[in-house]
Order: C-alpha cells, then structure tokens, then sequence
C-alpha cells in the first residue's frame, strides 16, 4: 500500500503548477540557521552520499535531471531551481501521507511504516534544501558574468 501511494504522489507531483514551486514560498525559502544549505554539509556530509541517491530521472529519462548540472543559462538553472522544489514537496507529501496511516493500520505498524518513510524520503528533502540555494547563488553570479571556477560536479545532485 506505502509503495502505491508512493507512486502515486510521486506521479501526481507532475502535475503540480509551478505557481506552486515558487523558490520564496515559505515552504521552500532558504532559512538563515540553514547557511545558504552549508549546515546540511557539516551535519550529514551530503557531499559524499548524494550522488550515490538514484534520481527520478535516471528511470525516466523525459524528467528534468537533476543529478547533473547540464547547463549554466538562467532558464537552465530556473529550471533546476523549479524541479527541486517539486522533488521536495513530492517528498514532503510521501512522510505527509504516511502521517494518515493509523487511521486504517494498526499504531505499531503505522510507526513503522512513518518510520520508513522518513528514512527513505528526509534524505532526499536534505539534498534539495542543500542543492537549491547554491544554485540561487549561481543565478545571482550569472547575472553579473562570473561563472569561472565553478565545476558542475561541485553542484549537482
């Protein structure tokens, strides 16, 4: 049942419009104590696990990736800056949607089950909170022209 739902959301997030991803609704704003995403590296290392993470993307090709920066254009990055917002709400709907469980299941198989959920999901909402403001920083650089030095390894998934 946890993997249909999952399906589920995760397919419907398509159909999320993009008034909804805005990077500055609250849900999405970059927080100070979050140091422009820095605090996601100092506490949980993301550098050296997330590209390990498979991407939506890497199953169905006709996704926009984000696993690698293609591109370093303002409607590439826009773009980018979008679709990580829509892979964390798809994220935060999963952990959601598991919250409603013990109204059907069993609590001990509920807690287990919104237990998994966020093992499985909080990781992938740490990498887009860690990714998204750096790419804003990007946005900004690009517009007064200084892209030198900037690897697209360093800014990927």
């Amino acid at each position: 049942m946890f993997v249909i739902i999952t399906v589920c959301i995760t397919l419907s997030s398509m159909l999320f419009p993009n008034k909804l991803l805005n990077p500055n609704n609250r849900l999405f704003r970059t927080r100070s104590w979050e140091e422009g995403g820095e605090i996601y590296q100092r506490l949980f290392k993301v550098r050296s696990w997330k590209a390990a993470l498979p991407e939506l993307s890497d199953f169905f090709k006709k996704l926009f990736p984000k696993k690698k920066i293609k591109a370093f254009d303002t409607e590439y990055l826009q773009s980018y800056i979008t679709e990580s917002c829509r892979a964390e709400l798809t994220h935060f709907c999963i952990i959601g949607i598991t919250l409603l469980f013990p109204l059907w299941a069993g609590l001990s198989v509920s807690l287990i089950i919104i237990y998994i959920s966020v093992l499985l999901n909080l990781p992938f909402i740490v990498i887009q909170r860690y990714n998204r403001p750096r790419i804003q920083r990007l946005l900004i650089r690009g517009r007064h022209h200084t892209f030198s030095g900037i690897k697209a390894e360093d800014l990927s998934y």
